[in-house]
């Protein structure tokens, strides 16, 4: 594969490997993300999908094979980089330590190398919060947010530098299903409204029926890739989650 094959592609993976410890943690993984795609990432536990998007950001390197965003190779994106938003799984912080909403906003702002008057920093913190529908938190304790609200803050976190790429490892993990609904369409409307390029990882079948433009079954190994109705074939899900997949396939038909 290359990028003159593919000049739409944000993201081009090519035959991506990652060991760790004599480990093979998934191998010879390959997939093209167009502008303006939903892709999302599924398989069971232990099937590599956070150390892929991990990998994919250059923050555990590669044992073999090519990454390409915005047609630079991953390990030197310079200023590329603010082009991409990442969203981890979980952020581990002292819940009790006393940091507002907004101190947290400032922390990443700073670290981006943003210089600004503190009331254009205070606006720009509000602007990305507005953008998850979130802006009433501005200055509430990150410890006391509900689980849904510090998923919202934690979507406008990789938000604040506008980036056109977003990687989101479960990004409704810790929310209700009425929590996860709401927070799926949300990032469904960004995605509309401002051609961002999306790629997540999430465990919900009917997520990736609803949204998903593309859908990549991982298992250390990529087992499918292309449209949600064209690849989900009970015979892939089982490949892909063993003998949990008809629990998985039921989910999606009930």
């Amino acid at each position: 594969m290359s990028n003159e094959l593919y000049p739409q592609s944000v993201l081009l993976v090519e035959d991506l490997s990652l060991r760790l410890g004599g480990y093979t943690l998934f191998e010879d993984i390959s997939f093209v993300v167009d502008q303006g795609e939903i892709a999302i990432i599924i398989g069971p536990n232990g099937a590599g999908k956070t150390m892929l998007m991990r990998t994919i950001l250059d923050l555990i390197p590669a044992h073999a094979g090519r990454v390409t965003i915005f047609g630079r190779d991953h390990h030197s994106l310079g200023d590329t980089s603010r082009r991409i938003g990442y969203m981890p799984q979980r952020l581990d912080f002292d819940r009790t330590f006393p940091i507002t909403v907004y101190e947290v906003m400032l922390l990443r702002l700073r670290k981006s190398g943003f210089w600004l008057h503190r009331s254009r920093m205070r606006d720009r913190v509000r602007e990305a919060l507005a953008r998850v529908h979130a802006e009433r938190l501005i200055d509430r304790a990150i410890g006391r947010l509900s689980g849904g609200e510090f998923q919202r803050v934690l979507l406008a976190y990789a938000l604040l530098d506008n980036p056109e790429l977003l990687l989101l490892d479960e990004p409704a993990a810790g929310v209700d299903i009425t929590g996860e609904d709401t927070f799926y369409e949300l990032i469904h409307n960004l995605k509309h409204e401002e051609n961002l390029t999306v790629i997540m990882v999430s465990h919900d079948l009917d997520v990736v029926f609803k949204y998903a433009d593309q859908v990549l079954c991982l298992n250390r190994r990529l087992l499918c890739k292309g449209a949600p109705h064209a690849v989900l074939r009970p015979e892939i899900l089982e490949q892909t989650y063993g003998a949990l997949a008809s629990s998985y396939h039921h989910h999606h038909e009930h």
